[in-house]
């Protein structure tokens, strides 16, 4: 076997181990349980849904099937193996943690100048001439193309000059370290192809077709001339991983410090509020002991004055009573007066009669007297 051969088979199994890596970190943010008894493979385009104790099944099957697999569906079964057979047994429902690092990239690469953020370039993208000027695939279309392989782009920019289509765009990735691990699968991918930068550049024009061309942009691209180098130059810079990884350490840091101090800030500012909240507190509490205080002794004058009041209505009623009855007593007692009075005036009327008669017949008697003692 031949050197090249060599490095080729290399760089094909590389590829292999970080397709099937990605694919791994690509399923702890895929939902594939639909429930407690019912999961998804997320690359099945004919049965999906399998139970828990199948789905391990279907990914070893398709791991170990037949050779017409591509070696991208092996890998991505063989990574839906690796999370079921970790993740499934576990009982809460909850997604396994996703974490953002750094990719594992080799130690040159690490020191390599990358356009930042994270650019990709295609390359011998088909044009033809219309209207005189040369027109080619939209960069939505090549975009759509790339997000259906997993590559996650986030736009796409075809490099047009005077003439037209340049055949050329400049794929952008997320500036995170989940775009530079798409953006390197995007080379990667093109590599495995035979269509990566080296096969670009060795390969005369009239011998590359119509296959498509891609790598990630770095600091050659972004020193060339012309439409490629220009726009890398407006819309990059150029970081190593070193760099970039040692700038999200200082962000870090810078963060943590910052949000340390936020937190410190945001402590004092609660034992402020505590120290406040207490003293209101035993204020609150002590305003409340004098308000039941004062209303224990409003409620205690209330009740005296109610028990004097009730003792001198009490009084009142109760001589009023007596000299009600004082009252009648002495009314019976004069209107017994009156009767006795009443029978007197009779008795006394009487009297007067009988004396006046008595009185007449005396008169009478001394009339006839006399008259009788003229007459002898």
């Amino acid at each position: 076997m031949s050197y090249k051969s060599e490095e080729r088979d290399i760089s094909e199994s590389e590829f292999q181990e970080e397709y099937e890596l990605r694919k791994y970190e690509y399923l702890k943010r895929e939902r594939i349980r639909v429930s407690n008894s019912v999961y998804r493979c997320p690359y099945r385009i004919g049965k999906r849904y399998y139970h828990p104790k199948e789905l391990p099944q279907h990914a070893s099957n398709l791991d170990r099937g037949s050779q017409r697999r591509t070696r991208g569906e092996q890998a991505r079964h063989r990574a839906l193996e690796r999370f079921v057979r970790r993740y499934l047994c576990v009982e809460d429902s909850s997604e396994p943690p996703t974490t953002t690092q750094s990719p594992a990239v080799c130690d040159r690469d690490k020191e390599r100048l990358f356009v930042w953020p994270w650019m990709g370039v295609v390359a011998n993208i088909p044009t033809q001439v219309k209207d005189g000027r040369r027109v080619g695939e939209s960069g939505s279309k090549l975009r759509h193309e790339l997000a259906t392989k997993g590559f996650d782009p986030v736009t796409v920019h075809p490099l047009w000059s005077c003439f037209g289509h340049s055949g050329l765009a400049v794929v952008e990735f997320k500036n995170d370290w989940d775009g530079f691990n798409n953006a390197i699968m995007f080379e990667k991918d093109f590599d495995l192809n035979h269509c990566g930068k080296k096969d670009y550049v060795t390969i005369l024009e009239r011998d590359r077709g119509q296959r498509l061309y891609g790598w990630i942009a770095r600091d050659d691209d972004y020193k060339a001339n012309g439409l490629l180098g220009e726009h890398l130059r407006k819309n990059g810079d150029l970081k190593t991983v070193c760099g970039k990884e040692a700038e999200d350490q200082r962000k870090d840091a810078k963060l943590l410090c910052n949000l340390t101090s936020t937190l410190k800030e945001k402590y004092d500012h609660l034992r402020e509020m505590e120290i406040r909240y207490e003293e209101t507190t035993q204020s609150l509490i002590k305003v409340m002991d004098q308000k039941d205080s004062m209303v224990k002794s409003y409620n205690e004058e209330i009740r005296k004055m109610q028990q004097i009041a009730y003792h001198h209505f009490a009084k009142i009623s109760l001589e009023h009573e007596k000299a009600t009855q004082q009252l009648l007593a002495k009314r019976e007692e004069l209107v017994q007066c009156e009767k006795k009075l009443q029978q007197r005036e009779v008795q006394i009327e009487n009297e007067r009669s009988k004396l006046l008669l008595e009185k007449k017949m005396n008169e009478t008697a001394t009339l006839e007297q006399e008259k009788a003692d003229k007459v002898y």
